[in-house]
């Protein structure tokens, strides 16, 4: 069960540099931009009809995110809560087209700063399955976004092949490292790292979308991100370009968002 301590124990371990350098090792790698191409393609669709051509990148880490954005014809303001994913991420805008396109600001997503309604199109990327006040986040971002806007979120699925196979595993061999706890928003996995602890939780979609719902969004659209993602820990190059290939032919063609891993949720908020 969530409480302050451990929000702020998640807190600490995200304010580390080391952490946000090996997610940009892990998932910034060509074979993964290839999918974000197609991934952000998707939500650039999905904002076409809304005006406006700046978009909150509500956890922007490092900037990649908000690069994608940049390329598809927007300005951004990127958010984190870490100073150490802002220095990083300013250090690689610098010398770019893109510096003068993105405008970083600290900010913790479960009390922003913005006004009510300030942000027709926003983007909240892989972002709430850190946070352990969940339920807050989502009150926030529904806050800020206007009505009419655009909310475009992707998560980590409980349900998913990927997921039910590593619990099955683990269970099995006895390899479960993590304290895990079931919640209504999903399995919560408190690890012990390198950089402190940290939680990582795959969501119960279903109640995600529930809860964005209290508070005035509207499900758009669901459907499949990567379909597993598991090539950042599978040991041979020819097995990680197999599930990079999965992945596309599942995101292109399949789609279906229930066995897939990433899923991607496009919220509208009520007029």
């Amino acid at each position: 069960m969530m409480n302050m301590h451990n929000s702020n124990d998640a807190e600490k371990t995200l304010q580390r540099h080391s952490i946000h350098d090996e997610w940009v090792d892990n998932y910034r790698t060509p074979d993964n931009e290839k999918f974000y191409n197609m991934a952000f393609d998707f939500i650039r669709d999905s904002f076409a009809q809304i005006e406006g051509d700046t978009v909150l990148d509500a956890g922007c880490g490092s900037c990649a995110k908000s690069k994608n954005l940049v390329d598809r014809g927007y300005k951004v303001v990127g958010t984190d809560l870490s100073d150490s994913a802002l220095e990083l991420a300013r250090k690689g805008l610098i010398g770019t087209r893109y510096d003068s396109e993105i405008e970083l600001k600290c900010e913790n997503l479960t009390e922003l700063s913005f006004e009510d309604e300030s942000y027709s199109k926003v983007v909240c990327w892989g972002v709430l399955m850190h946070i352990p006040e969940v339920d807050k986040a989502i009150s926030e971002l529904s806050r800020i976004v206007k009505k009419g806007g655009i909310l475009a979120i992707s998560e980590g699925n409980m349900k998913s092949v990927q997921t039910r196979t590593l619990r099955f595993l683990k269970n099995l061999l006895g390899r479960e490292r993590a304290v895990v706890n079931i919640e209504n928003a999903g399995i919560e996995n408190w690890e012990e790292t390198e950089d402190g602890r940290l939680m990582t939780r795959q969501a119960n979609i279903e109640w995600l979308i529930n809860e964005f719902q209290k508070h005035g969004m509207e499900l758009q659209s669901r459907r499949a991100g990567q379909f597993s993602e598991m090539y950042w820990v599978v040991p041979t190059t020819i097995l990680k370009k197999s599930i990079h290939f999965i992945n596309k032919v599942w995101f292109k063609y399949i789609k279906l968002p229930g066995p897939a891993f990433g899923n991607i949720l496009i919220f509208r908020k009520k007029v």
